[in-house]
């Protein structure tokens, strides 16, 4: 179903699609993953084979549930919101048919009052589905999508809108959305978000985790860039000379910038020495890479009690809004 949300960027979550397994480093401490086993535990049959759980963590068996009753949620929000699909899985994973998505992205043309934030590891998988497709003989899928949303409209009202009901890429409603937690993820991904981007999409990119320095060179093509720390049992800290490039990049690139937490670690501003709660010492955390600016002593923290201040500011750009 669809959820309110309590991530920054976000009113709503909404999970049509469930399901995942791990292909980068930023899904070692999935948080997904270990909610899933839960839900399903507890009854929720969307969730049913799609993870299994140990102790505190969780691990994708690599199926993906299509889960038809929440397909047509936005639809019956009247009032305009952010979506965020899907904060469960992976829209683009390669489990999930195109033509679900063709009926996925139809309702987003429908809901077109929302705007909709579509996140995936895959944008190798993105940018095939939104490019020319060779079963389509070179054309896009909105052809497909179109004939999708005719019928969802005609399903729901009764009413023929084959007449006046037209679907067009790119969805002008619609930001397409990839995670980049360390420059070789980077590297990898970025030509698949410019293809989208030079076809009209708007795009961003999720530095949550960071887990290395990243020079975001190339990507000025960007809608928005959301930077964070990783949060959580086993979450590893970041450096804060890794989000103050990201920031400063994006004030010289005009792209809107989001800090959007410092996770479970932050550095030490008293410069104290820090421990974890066992009594180890914390980590004497290394920038590396040429944004480096000198070692830093972190501190570990609970929840949200880190807060998400960047030099005593808080940046709240919205991808594909006003620069903030």
């Amino acid at each position: 179903m669809a959820e309110n949300s309590a991530i920054e960027w976000t009113d709503h979550t909404w999970t049509p699609i469930a399901g995942c397994d791990p292909i980068s480093p930023a899904c070692a401490n999935c948080y997904a993953a270990l909610m899933a086993a839960r839900l399903e535990k507890m009854g929720q049959a969307k969730y049913t084979g799609l993870a299994t759980r140990t102790g505190n963590r969780g691990k994708w068996t690599g199926e993906v549930n299509l889960w038809e009753p929440d397909l047509l949620k936005p639809l019956e929000v009247k009032k305009p919101a952010r979506w965020f699909l899907t904060s469960m899985g992976d829209v683009f994973h390669r489990k999930v048919p195109f033509e679900f998505l063709d009926r996925l992205f139809a309702v987003m043309a429908l809901a077109d009052r929302h705007t909709f934030y579509v996140l995936t590891k895959r944008a190798d998988v993105a940018a095939e589905y939104l490019g020319p497709s060779p079963e389509l003989e070179g054309m896009t899928r909105d052809v497909l999508v179109e004939g999708g949303a005719q019928a969802i409209h005609h399903q729901r009202t009764g009413e023929d809108p084959s007449m006046w009901l037209a679907v067009h890429w790119p969805l002008p409603n619609v930001v397409i959305g990839c995670t980049a937690e360390d420059q070789k993820r980077a590297d990898e991904r970025r030509p698949h978000m410019a293809a989208i981007a030079a076809a009209g999409w708007r795009t961003f990119v999720s530095y949550e985790p960071a887990l290395g320095p990243v020079d975001w060179s190339g990507w000025e093509f960007l809608s928005g860039l959301i930077s964070g720390g990783e949060s959580g049992q086993g979450a590893r800290p970041s450096h804060p000379s890794w989000h103050r490039a990201a920031r400063d990049w994006c004030e010289e690139a005009h792209v809107p910038f989001m800090f959007k937490q410092w996770g479970a670690w932050r550095p030490n501003a008293m410069g104290e020495r820090c421990v974890f709660l066992d009594g180890r010492d914390a980590p004497n955390l290394e920038p590396g890479g040429k944004n480096g600016h000198g070692s830093v002593r972190v501190q570990r923290y609970h929840g949200k009690t880190a807060g998400r201040e960047l030099d005593g500011r808080v940046h709240d750009g919205i991808p594909g809004g006003r620069h903030g």
